[in-house]
């Protein structure tokens, strides 16, 4: 039996490694700060956006550091 599925799905997302996927969520806070009308919502994302970007970087730090015991990159 074959079947036309004319809207295919979305393929899945890559995974996104180190703090790759909290800087994606900092970048839509962070826009939906600029674009917010409401200025008590402006800063409540802003304050969002600055928790993820805090995320990300110290994701991208700690995978960075070899040094560190369990830092270890084993293929």
């Amino acid at each position: 039996m074959t079947t036309n599925n004319t809207a295919a799905a979305a393929p899945a997302p890559l995974p996104r490694s180190g703090g790759a996927w909290a800087r994606d969520l900092g970048d839509q806070y962070s826009k939906l700060a600029r674009t917010s009308t409401d200025p008590q919502q402006a800063e409540a994302n802003a304050a969002e956006a600055r928790t993820y970007f805090d995320i990300a970087d110290r994701m991208d730090r700690a995978i960075s550091d070899t040094s560190q015991p369990g830092e270890e990159h084993k293929p």
